[in-house]
């Protein structure tokens, strides 16, 4: 698909470095755990910051004690910061900060370690070589995988993945994990629409459509070890709703308006 000119422009043609947007509510070791991974796995100079994703009032005590502990025990290479979202729910949280990023470039990812921090290093190497370009992580591609994960939910992701992939026409294999790096104009330019989990599906359809490259590094993913999801299987039927509507926009319609 041709990626015309509003959209072109929104896309950099070097790799600056990243911010990198670590949801957060509940957990406690596996935040500190995702940060202290991050900085091993990742040049400092590739990093403009960390931004720990906060929600003002569900955010447990516990969390928040590791968020600001992380925060004073940075060197400020990278500097760790704590954002409170202004919007509800999941996707609230990432929408929230995207205005406020500082690197050409921002990651997408929780702090549960269901999004292993070794792979954003290289999302980073991906993004050297294509900086105009969306780099997702696949669970579905040779070197990804699952553990912990149930048979039944294993063949209802992958059925889901293929009607979305037929839908949107690409060979894209796993459009619904939360774990991507995306240049930042971009993200500030598109009039997102969902706030809970369907804004995960939205973050890569809505690209796909606009006609941004994508590049898939494999990720395998894990269970969470601590905490609970804020997300129900079921509710991942939503995705749905939220396909068809990016699907059948107009493309301009997709954008913020200048």
């Amino acid at each position: 698909m041709k990626v015309n000119h509003a959209v072109s422009s929104l896309l950099p043609g070097s790799f600056d470095n990243a911010s990198i947007l670590v949801a957060a509510v509940n957990e406690t070791f596996s935040l500190r755990e995702t940060v202290e991974q991050l900085k091993k796995a990742c040049h400092p100079e590739d990093l403009a910051e960390i931004l720990i994703l906060l929600h003002p009032e569900k955010t447990t005590p516990g969390c928040r004690a590791t968020a600001e502990a992380l925060v004073s025990e940075s060197d400020g290479s990278p500097p760790v910061r704590i954002l409170y979202q202004t919007l509800p729910f999941a996707g609230g949280a990432y929408r929230s900060a995207f205005p406020a990023v500082a690197g050409s470039h921002c990651v997408m990812m929780s702090a549960d370690l269901e999004t292993p921090p070794e792979a954003v290093g290289r999302m980073i190497g991906k993004a050297k070589e294509i900086p105009g370009a969306v780099i997702t992580a696949s669970r579905w591609m040779a070197g990804g995988g699952f553990s912990g994960y149930s048979r039944v939910k294993i063949v209802c992701n992958a059925i889901f993945q293929k009607m979305i992939s037929a839908l949107f026409l690409t060979r894209l294999n796993d459009l619904t994990y939360a774990f991507r790096l995306f240049p930042s104009a971009l993200m500030r330019a598109i009039d997102w629409k969902e706030l809970r989990h369907p804004f995960f599906l939205e973050t890569s359809v809505v690209p796909l459509r606009l006609g941004v490259p994508f590049v898939q590094i494999p990720a395998n993913w894990k269970p969470r070890p601590e905490g609970e999801s804020q997300n129900s299987f079921f509710a991942n039927f939503r995705y749905f709703k939220t396909a068809f509507r990016v699907r059948f926009s107009r493309r301009s319609s997709l954008l913020l308006a200048e």
